[in-house]
């Protein structure tokens, strides 16, 4: 049995040796390896990935930028592990994140990856939240999680070990995607069951140069989740259950991004997701969350603000007269 970690480096000077380091320090008798491609970084990631010098460690160094989607295929189809690891460059692995997993792995042949909780930090390493970030709704530590997956991306991909047989036939990732995590477990866990240890296994660092605020900002993110969805519910794999799942499935994914858009001021895009979330789901229409801030991306986020003040004072003088 062999684990492949893959890294993926790209302008993290201040992240990537932590990273590395974290990963090293694996406890236990497992035999790994690591593979590090840094994306042709322009800043000093290159030299604080050459300060390692360990036999278990690869290397590679692009010298033209090819993208997230272009290095993870690269990475993927070098790595020969039974089990696969992807890392980003900013984030850490706990020291037992194997000895949490692979015994799991080992004995249960029917599960395509396992996942655990995970910790946030900040840009300089301080943990800010100590897990209970991946909410379960009590299923069982091993089964079929693929309907929920769709429903929510719960799986935090630091914290995720993956069966090497389970990822191969979805190889290469398309390139259109803007992200690819949600794209992979999505596609393991229709035919695989999925795994669950009750530990932290990874820290998930927050920082200002995350993909998830532009993906939002550029609309990528609900484009590449539409991708996703469409190819799924396209193929005939399980179609009964995907019948009964599909409306609530896209309502979500419509909600998701409505109220995304919400938070960031695309009163235009919110609305658009709103309306298709209730044409999927038309119960939504007397959800009296979803209806106000759909009702706020037309009369304007001032008067919305003003109104939920006011009702807020409303509550808060209603309850001190009772």
């Amino acid at each position: 049995m062999h684990v492949s970690f893959f890294v993926q480096a790209y302008n993290t000077e201040a992240y990537v040796a932590e990273c590395i380091a974290s990963i090293l320090a694996q406890r236990g008798p497992y035999d790994f390896d690591v593979l590090v491609i840094d994306d042709a970084s322009t800043d000093r990631t290159d030299r604080e990935i050459a300060w390692f010098k360990d036999p278990r460690l690869e290397v590679r160094r692009h010298t033209v930028n090819k993208g997230a989607i272009a290095t993870a295929n690269e990475g993927y189809l070098s790595v020969t592990g039974d089990f696969v690891v992807r890392v980003d460059s900013d984030d850490r692995i706990r020291p037992r994140f194997l000895e949490h997993t692979v015994p799991l792995l080992l004995a249960s042949p029917s599960v395509g990856l396992v996942y655990g909780d995970i910790a946030t930090i900040d840009p300089a390493g301080r943990v800010t939240a100590m897990g209970g970030l991946v909410q379960r709704q009590g299923r069982p530590r091993v089964g079929d999680e693929f309907f929920p997956l769709l429903m929510e991306n719960f799986l935090p991909a630091p914290a995720t070990i993956v069966r090497r047989e389970a990822l191969l036939p979805l190889l290469p990732i398309p390139s259109r995607f803007r992200f690819l995590d949600w794209y992979l477990t999505t596609g393991i866990t229709e035919t695989w069951d999925t795994g669950y240890v009750d530990a932290l296994l990874a820290d998930y660092r927050l920082h200002e140069t995350n993909m998830h605020r532009a993906m939002v900002l550029d609309r990528t993110g609900e484009v590449t989740s539409l991708q996703v969805l469409d190819r799924l519910f396209a193929d005939q794999a399980r179609g009964e259950e995907k019948a009964q799942w599909r409306s609530r499935v896209y309502a979500n994914h419509y909600l998701t991004y409505a109220d995304k858009y919400f938070g960031c001021g695309m009163n235009a895009d919110a609305r658009r997701c709103y309306w298709q979330a209730i044409a999927f789901q038309p119960s939504l229409v007397f959800d009296t969350g979803v209806s106000r801030r759909l009702a706020a991306t037309v009369v304007g986020r001032g008067v919305y603000e003003s109104a939920k003040a006011h009702l807020g004072r409303q509550a808060r003088q209603a309850q001190r007269a009772s």
